[in-house]
């Protein structure tokens, strides 16, 4: 049972917290508080023997499993009279029949009997926890000096100074013949295929680096001049021949607005005749009945016959069956790095640049490490990262003598990976399981796991003002060095990354009982998990018809992502969801209102909005929303913009995307002027000329600007944003004239910003 510890933190930090104080006041329960944060400081102290030790003993795990039950109840809890205190709170604040709608709240909510309740809660969760410290002792647990230094305070990245590439992260080691053998094959003279278009398989165990060698061949100069297209498509488990079509579509760059399979093959015929292309087919399965077979590959290969002589395809695949399955001119069996070459991958990961000659009593551990990764470069990599930042020798010897890797000896790269779990700090384990939720090869962008993990609780600071968007951030940067997050963009606000499929299965593994998808695992012990994914494949159409009446019930919900296909919402579906920090409303294509209710949402961080195209204006009175920071509408062409919104203030980003009757920017932004760091505009074909009021956004860093074929001009004042460091403008015509170097009209207004783009060109 993993992560056990960073739920006993968080409720020993919750309740020393004035709030919990509140609770055991108001219900009488101050002696019960004292007993029960006394009895889980004495749990605390063994929950790392306590966890080591669970992979020999099952009913330490069965301990640990208890103990988060009682942890997560008395989270509740506190939550529960949260509520009742924020409700209460919004209530009073509503100046219209303020006195009326107290007398309804209380008329349904006695006090009394509330804080009775609350306190017996209190002593059946200290009464619980009694029980789990008595049988501590019979587990023979034991108080350990924690390895890594967690002392409830988040720990920053390490700064990695190697260079990363969004395609490809540096020199790939070890991997030069494979590459050759690889493009010799490119070579139609020593081909003795009569297709015009052949395939090239690359198969292996994971984690050797079939997808990184396939990018090197894709990315390398000589391969590119080639080809007159090149395609680059994740397949993963499900072999969809819809799918893949309107995938490799998308990779020509091409916009695919057909839904007819027939009608989308010859669209995609009409891009490819003629053309010499190369087409990558990464991690391509062959399971069960969604993976990839002979009639599925015949359908595919004879869509692509239309390419001219030369063209390739490389397939990447961990099983030999589906290399051959793909009747290739040249099938490629990656093996394991040499001891030389994986040696170099490991310094390249656990030292700087020349750092390792001042280290050679690490360099002698490390080798031993290095022997029981089995040149597999996934380990190499991560075991390296793990150990950057430290240099410590008893910290390589734990690593070398950890009895994992007798544990799991048949399985060397998942001992390595298990390895680099263990030592995240508490703070970060939680946050690993929860990526389990989503689907393998998955694209995630930090923004949308960032409020994920901030709804449920993970984001944790011993310091006051905390900025959470930045600390999540933070979060993925660290998973990112040490290689269990897979870097493929990097922006200054957002992280796009990818997690690799063995990291995947780890995150499966430590999530347990935790976290479950309906699709793939669902959990023997259902009743325990507090996290479920469901996937398109689950629901018997994309969208509810209408939202279930419970989810006003739902008084500790953090993050609510709605599809509906109602005009307008239920009444009372927001105004107990007091604690709602992040609401997502997409794909409601018959929604014409947002409601009044949203400004009891008093908590609400982030709002998204996005194809709703019937959606007629924004909700009224957002004043009230103090914690309010993040507003993105995305293709709700009759908004309202210029007519409502009235009361939002206190932005730092917004995005406003494919509003195309918007002709100015709406007047109420002026109300986050001294808040507003980010913000970008695209696709609004009728917005003519930024407000010159946009030079009183003093604390402007980033401004894209994407097509908005009208706007020709900066406002005059555009010198005045002295904190601007990144300038995008994109499919502009006329502003990108004025905004050349030296020569443009608008040259002297943006000349201070340290970044400029113009159509995707760095100036």
């Amino acid at each position: 049972m993993e992560f056990a510890s960073g739920i006993a933190e968080t409720v020993l930090v919750r309740l020393a917290s004035y709030a919990a104080q509140e609770v055991c006041l108001a219900s009488g329960a101050q002696l019960e508080l004292k007993k029960l944060n006394k009895t889980l400081s004495a749990i605390k102290l063994v929950l790392q023997d306590a966890e080591r030790k669970q992979m020999q003993n099952p009913l330490i795990t069965h301990w640990l499993g208890n103990l988060k039950d009682v942890c997560n109840d008395a989270e509740d809890v506190l939550d529960e009279f949260e509520f009742r205190k924020l409700r209460l709170e919004v209530l009073t604040n509503d100046h219209r029949s303020v006195k009326a709608k107290v007398h309804q709240f209380f008329s349904r909510w006695n006090p009394v009997v509330f804080n009775f309740k609350m306190g017996h809660k209190i002593k059946e969760i200290r009464e619980r926890l009694d029980e789990i410290d008595a049988e501590k002792t019979k587990l023979s647990l034991i108080q350990v000096v924690e390895l890594v230094d967690d002392c409830g305070e988040p720990q920053r990245a390490h700064v990695n100074k190697r260079e990363t590439d969004s395609l490809l992260e540096g020199h790939v080691v070890g991997r030069d013949d494979d590459k050759e053998k690889i493009i010799l094959r490119f070579d139609d003279t020593l081909s003795s295929s009569v297709d015009d278009v052949s395939v090239i398989s690359i198969f292996g165990l994971a984690g050797l680096g079939k997808t990184t060698l396939a990018k090197s061949v894709y990315n390398d100069t000589a391969v590119e001049k080639k080809f007159d297209i090149r395609m680059w498509v994740c397949v993963s488990e499900n072999f969809d021949i819809h799918t893949l079509v309107r995938g490799i579509i998308a990779a020509t760059k091409q916009e695919c607005a057909v839904e007819s399979l027939d009608l989308m093959k010859k669209g995609l015929q009409g891009i490819l005749k003629d053309k010499k292309f190369l087409l990558v087919l990464d991690d391509v399965w062959d399971k069960e009945s969604v993976g990839v077979t002979h009639q599925k590959w015949s359908e595919l290969k004879t869509v692509l016959h239309v390419g001219a002589k030369g063209s390739k395809i490389i397939v990447t695949t961990r099983n030999e069956s589906v290399a051959s399955l793909v009747h290739p001119i040249h099938k490629h069996q990656l093996e394991g790095l040499s001891q030389e070459d994986s040696m170099t991958l490991f310094k390249n990961n656990a030292f700087n640049k020349g750092e390792e000659s001042h280290y050679q009593h690490l360099i002698k551990i490390g080798e031993d490490i290095v022997k029981k990764c089995g040149g597999v470069p996934l380990a190499l990599a991560t075991l390296g990262s793990l150990l950057h930042s430290e240099k410590e020798q008893r910290r390589w010897l734990h690593v070398r003598d950890n009895e994992i890797w007798s544990l799991l000896e048949n399985d060397n790269i998942m001992a390595a990976l298990k390895l680099s779990y263990n030592a995240l700090p508490s703070h970060l384990k939680p946050c690993f399981a929860f990526c389990s939720l989503y689907p393998k090869d998955y694209e995630f962008v930090s923004l949308e796991i960032v409020q994920l993990w901030m709804a449920q609780g993970f984001l944790k600071s011993s310091r006051e003002n905390e900025d959470f968007d930045e600390m999540g951030l933070d979060y993925v940067r660290q998973f990112c060095s040490k290689s269990l997050f897979q870097l493929e963009f990097d922006f200054k606000t957002s992280v796009q990354f990818k997690i690799h499929d063995l990291v995947h299965d780890l995150a499966i593994s430590v999530a347990r009982v935790d976290c479950s998808t309906i699709n793939f695992r669902p959990s023997s012990a259902f009743e325990k998990v507090r996290h479920v994914s469901i996937s398109e494949k689950d629901l018997s159409g994309d969208a509810l018809e209408e939202l279930p009446k419970g989810i006003g019930n739902l008084i500790n919900l953090r993050y609510l992502n709605i599809t509906t296909q109602q005009m307008y919402f239920p009444k009372g579906v927001f105004r107990r969801l007091t604690l709602l920090q992040s609401l997502i409303i997409e794909n409601c294509a018959n929604l014409k209102s947002l409601g009044e209710e949203i400004q009891y949402l008093t908590n609400l961080r982030q709002l998204w909005i996005g194809d709703s195209e019937n959606l007629e204006s924004m909700p009224p009175n957002m004043k009230n929303l103090t914690a309010f920071h993040t507003l993105g509408i995305v293709d709700c062409k009759k908004l309202e913009l210029m007519r409502s919104g009235e009361g939002i203030k206190g932005l730092r980003s917004l995005i406003i995307k494919g509003s195309s009757d918007l002709e100015a920017l709406p007047n109420w932004l002026q109300e986050s002027a001294d808040t507003l760091q980010n913000m970008a505009i695209g696709e609004c074909d009728n917005l003519t000329a930024l407000p010159e009021w946009l030079q009183n956004l003093t604390l402007l860093e980033q401004l894209l600007i994407r097509e908005c074929p009208k706007l020709s001009a900066l406002p005059q004042g555009m010198h005045c944003l002295t904190a601007l460091r990144e300038l995008a403008i994109r499919g502009c015509p006329e502003l990108r004239k004025r905004c050349k170097r030296e020569t443009g009209e608008d040259w002297s207004k943006i000349k201070h910003v340290q970044k400029i783009k113009l159509d995707d060109e760095v100036i």
